[in-house]
């Protein structure tokens, strides 16, 4: 430690340099522009824009699912009670899948609005990348189902499972 504290500074070569400043966090709107790029590679700037317009649209999401899981509960709260009331469930269930329905139309004709705005280029793009999308989450099922098949097989024959794999 004495030898640490006399030891002459480090001539200007040597020294490291201070680290640069860590980038300032990105705002929503530049995070939704990579979060497009990755999801829409093939399509140009105006058609990832209006893609993104369009997933954003369709009313707040949060409070359709909130008013989704309240009919929901109205539903379970029904079937629980002592004395069954179908006609109880059945007012839960079908309103429960009107404000579904009511979202998903929203989201629908949001799409079908900035699928009208897209050039012929970018909906095949759309189309290419959509596919490529499908494809890569399909590979990652199919992995995630094969390692819970090793795992049940490794239980069955008595052998403990083997720890999880990080996906990097």
């Amino acid at each position: 430690l004495a030898a640490l504290i006399a030891a002459p500074a480090l001539p200007p070569a040597l020294a490291q340099p201070a680290p640069p400043p860590a980038p300032p966090a990105p705002h929503a709107m530049e995070r939704g522009m990579h979060m497009g790029a990755r999801m829409f590679p093939s399509m140009s700037e105006a058609g990832r824009a209006t893609m993104r317009e369009a997933m954003m649209a369709g009313g707040n999401r949060r409070d359709d699912r909130q008013k989704v899981e309240a009919a929901r509960e109205k539903m379970l709260a029904a079937l629980e009670a002592e004395r069954f009331d179908a006609a109880a469930v059945k007012r839960a269930m079908d309103e429960e899948r009107a404000l579904s329905d009511a979202s998903r139309q929203q989201r629908q004709a949001a799409m079908l609005a900035a699928f009208q705005k897209l050039s012929a280029e970018d909906r095949k793009a759309f189309v290419t990348d959509s596919r490529a999308m499908k494809a890569r989450m399909q590979g990652r099922m199919e992995g995630w189902r094969e390692r819970m098949r090793s795992r049940m097989q490794m239980r069955h024959m008595g052998q403990p499972p083997a720890p999880p794999q990080s996906e990097l």
